[in-house]
């Protein structure tokens, strides 16, 4: 439409051109009515060359947005979901973060359930599983370690037990460098802080327990336990 405009302007800006020139041979000065019209039929033909192009801009970010909310209306519309907060109870263990579904943040919601520090899958289905530890780690070593300073390496996994098979097996598994020891008479306070975060999609059946593991034990004392710094969570898709 915008094409078919530009077209006939421009044609009737060629026919009333012959004219003018023809009058500014014989020095006049004055503006011809046909250019007048000319420039005003090209200036409408702009604005609506701009009204469709604006219209199929504001029409792409419509779609746009619209194609962000509907996986965001997927998440938030499911009956099936967990949400627990870890932290290191030494009481409870002093080998794995224990998670709790009462507390800060946590929840569930349908047939997910935490039961012996494990999340139960009540059917087979499609999942995201996720989880995050944050770490306060100490990397000051006294004078007197016989051991070489090396650099504090952390893990963090989430381990599946299925009927299928005996033994949990790795979900997920990641891996990061924390600190570099250095040696220190005095505790100076200073700490790094470090987060390991998993999360992918798993098709996993009726039955199937979801634990975590996060090594090495040395330094589950470092593991953060204020409100969004480790959480272990499911839902389903």
């Amino acid at each position: 439409m915008a094409q078919d405009w530009k077209s006939a302007d421009l044609e009737l800006c060629l026919e009333r051109a012959e004219p003018v020139e023809g009058m500014r041979k014989m020095g006049t000065s004055r503006p011809s009515t046909g250019w007048k019209i000319c420039l005003s039929l090209l200036a409408i033909g702009l604005c609506a060359a701009a009204a469709i192009c604006f219209t199929d801009q504001k029409r792409d970010i419509t779609e746009g947005s619209e194609n962000l909310r509907r996986p965001l209306r997927q998440i938030s519309d499911t009956q099936t979901a967990i949400h627990l907060e870890g932290l290191f109870n030494h009481t409870f263990s002093k080998t794995t973060v224990e998670w709790r579904d009462h507390q800060d943040q946590s929840f569930h919601k349908g047939a997910l359930k935490l039961v012996k520090n494990e999340i139960v899958i009540p059917k087979k289905g499609i999942y995201f599983v996720y989880s995050q530890v944050s770490f306060r780690i100490n990397c000051q070593v006294s004078p007197d370690q016989a051991q070489p300073l090396e650099t504090v390496q952390l893990s963090h996994m989430v381990m599946r037990a299925s009927r299928a098979f005996d033994d949990h097996q790795p979900l997920l598994n990641t891996k990061r460098s924390g600190c570099k020891q250095f040696i220190s008479e005095e505790d100076s306070g200073k700490r790094w802080y470090s987060a390991i975060n998993l999360g992918a999609v798993f098709s996993l059946e009726e039955g199937d327990r979801l634990s975590t593991r996060t090594e090495p034990h040395a330094e589950l004392p470092s593991v953060e336990g204020d409100s969004g710094k480790s959480f272990f969570g499911v839902f389903a898709l």
